[in-house]
């Protein structure tokens, strides 16, 4: 019988044989002063390395229960935890895709371990779900790739929103709208008829490099604890007027341009297209970088007014839509059309991206609290191999004298150096 599996007798848990189907020990592991010498297999995801639970006293408790074990020289994790990205579709928003994908990822063979390594909430009913999170919203018009943290890879999408971003938009000028796009209502109209492409060409100057950008009213910053958008949607007056924050654009290039008849984009509120010139943008920008606010500026700069009337982020970091991989370091996103499918198809996809992700996002597997991996290792197998005593102390006590003086004695604890040296050199 193993160390362990006495461990468990003890305590009155489970036995080796009645572990989960997600960590199996072999009924012949020992434990050694070096480390575990136990076999650790993940039969159901060989592509993940590690097993089960959330904090360390969770860790813990649970290695003692017999429901977790540790191989030498690796840390504990949750299996799953990444980031990946996905091909939002334009008109549906962001927190529409999460739920997409939280159906899909809850009933796969892929995910389902991270499902059973969660902890069970009776109060939460019996449906299980995990963490999702998004790095960077987008508006609902807009389209494209959309970062997406599954379980504790929430905790690294800080780091996505601090990252530079690749946009193509359409601006259409004539007209500007309150929202600065083709959603909102139409406030004010100017003439078009001077705006040609060479001229807006000499414009897209004035945005390249540091620029001061004014915010859209609807948005999401904050104003007083409130987002700006809930005050202009029940028609109030902001406390304080936004202020124009420092971005950084470092490419602003014309892709298309388009004269009057050669698009089919609409007015706001109509159907047919508007007898207006348009152009395709490229950006590259840094972070809280509003295109709407581009858009409307570029109508401004140009003697007219402008509008946005398409969206598409084509990279955030080293994600980026299928189509636009043209590097080994860039990871396509998925598609919608793939969730639909099924997981024969999203699955592989997704594995890549997991995979992908670990090798750039490499996990710390040493130096957490000041030891080295080898070493709290060496000393988690000594104190299971160590006496148990109802009192605190590092050795055992064998006579009366020394009993008092280790639960704490006449003196709570201080009895003279002497006494002490000579008891822990004996021991």
């Amino acid at each position: 019988m193993s160390i362990l599996t006495g461990l468990w007798e003890q305590r009155g848990t489970k036995a080796a044989g009645q572990l989960g189907p997600d960590v199996r020990l072999a009924e012949s592991g020992l434990a050694t002063a070096s480390g575990l010498s136990t076999s650790f297999p993940l039969d159901a995801v060989p592509q993940y390395e590690y097993a089960y639970s959330n904090t360390w006293r969770k860790k813990r408790r649970l290695f003692w229960r017999g429901f977790l074990v540790k191989r030498p020289g690796q840390r504990f994790s949750t299996v799953a935890d990444r980031c990946v990205a996905v091909a939002k579709p334009a008109h549906v928003s962001s927190g529409d895709v999460l739920e997409k994908l939280q159906a899909c990822f809850a009933s796969s063979q892929t995910f389902a371990p991270l499902l059973q390594s969660q902890p069970r909430r009776p109060s939460k009913g019996s449906d299980q779900v995990f963490k999702l999170g998004h790095g960077g919203t987008l508006d609902p018009l807009a389209a494209g790739v959309l970062i997406v943290g599954i379980g504790r890879g929430t905790k690294h999408l800080q780091q996505y929103l601090a990252c530079k971003k690749t946009y193509e938009t359409v601006v259409m000028f004539g007209a500007s709208t309150d929202t600065y796009d083709c959603t909102g209502v139409v406030t004010e109209r100017a003439k078009f008829d001077h705006v040609v492409q060479e001229e807006v060409d000499s414009k897209l100057a004035q945005f390249r490099g540091t620029i001061l950008q004014l915010p859209p009213v609807y948005s999401a910053l904050k104003v007083n604890g409130r987002k700006a958008h809930e005050y202009a949607q029940k028609g109030e007056e902001l406390p304080r007027p936004l202020e124009s924050r420092e971005m950084h654009v470092d490419e602003c290039t014309r892709l298309h341009w388009y004269d009057a008849g050669q698009h089919e984009y609409p007015w706001p509120g109509e159907q047919t297209p508007a007898p207006a010139p348009a152009i395709c943008v490229r950006l590259t920008v840094s972070s809280g970088f509003y295109v709407r606010s581009f858009a409307h500026d570029l109508g401004i700069a140009c003697g007219s007014r402008a509008h946005m009337v398409g969206l598409i982020r084509t990279q955030q970091a080293n994600f980026t839509l299928g189509r636009a991989a043209e590097s080994e370091d860039l990871t396509p996103a998925i598609t919608f059309a793939d969730l639909e499918v099924g997981e024969d198809v999203w699955g592989p996809k997704l594995r890549s991206q997991l995979q992908a992700w670990c090798q750039a996002n490499p996990q710390r597997k040493g130096h957490v609290n000041g030891r080295e991996q080898s070493t709290k290792d060496r000393i988690l197998m000594e104190k299971a191999q160590r006496p148990k005593q109802r009192f605190r102390g590092e050795w055992i006590a064998e006579t009366k004298q020394e009993r008092i003086l280790q639960q704490g004695g006449k003196f709570k604890g201080k009895w003279g150096k002497e006494l002490s040296k000579t008891i822990s050199n004996n021991t």
